[in-house]
């Protein structure tokens, strides 16, 4: 994974980055994980070992539902916190830690899959749901208000496998996840206006795929 993607901005053509940090000071964000972080950053393993165990089955979650794939989920989760542990003294508190491992989970869910092809995720989805029963759980924002309703159904998870990962992304992290559109931006790297766009067009486009396997009337209760 290269992680330059993950945690380098963009930079402003003609200016000074130390004549910048003087007039634009660094925001230090309220972060539940600070304490750890600073004890892991300073050398203390037990730190990080409870920032694996307090992010472990989010990042697992969020994997499974990208790839479709226990195996590949349980190697990206190990992959994540690997690098993590690797580059964490990169983390400088300017977004929560929990943004800052989705961010690298999602990168690489995203190079996996672009690794793999989409045939092979497909065989991947089909065998894991043939192993598993297709029981993963959920934890849907609102059940009232979410577009994938109380339940995941096998359903909606063939409608999410069939969504572009730029489309699948946002709305796992928004309605699966709970994340607020403005921690999808940061997570994924782009403007918050455009994660609004790009829930609202996967949300369209489960609808659509639905009323195909439901019909239109039950496809609109989602």
């Amino acid at each position: 994974m290269t992680y330059e993607i993950v945690e380098r901005g963009p930079m402003v053509s003609g200016t000074n980055p130390l004549t910048r940090e003087r007039r634009a000071p660094r925001v230090v964000i309220e972060d539940p994980d600070r304490d750890l972080i600073v004890r892991w950053q300073a050398g203390d393993e037990a730190a990080f070992e409870e920032l694996i165990r307090r992010h472990e089955s989010r990042v697992y979650r969020l994997l499974y539902r990208m790839m479709g794939s226990k195996e590949d989920a349980e190697d990206l989760t190990q992959e994540t916190f690997l690098s993590l542990h690797r580059h964490g003294h990169r983390f400088r508190a300017e977004a929560r830690f929990s943004t800052f491992v989705y961010r690298v989970a999602a990168n690489a869910a995203l190079n996996r899959r672009r690794s793999l092809g989409r045939g092979r995720a497909r065989v991947d989805k089909l065998k894991t749901r043939q192993d598993a029963g297709d029981d993963l759980p959920s934890s849907p924002r609102n059940p009232e208000d979410s577009t994938l309703g109380a339940e995941l159904s096998g359903h909606v998870r063939e409608a999410l496998d069939d969504l572009s990962p730029s489309l699948r992304m946002p709305v796992i992290l928004y309605d699966i996840e709970g994340l607020a559109y403005g921690e999808i931006a940061k997570v994924l790297g782009i403007a918050e206006g455009t994660v609004k766009s790009r829930i609202h067009r996967a949300r369209q486009a489960l609808r659509e795929h639905l009323k195909v396997l439901l019909g239109t009337t039950a496809a609109e209760g989602l």
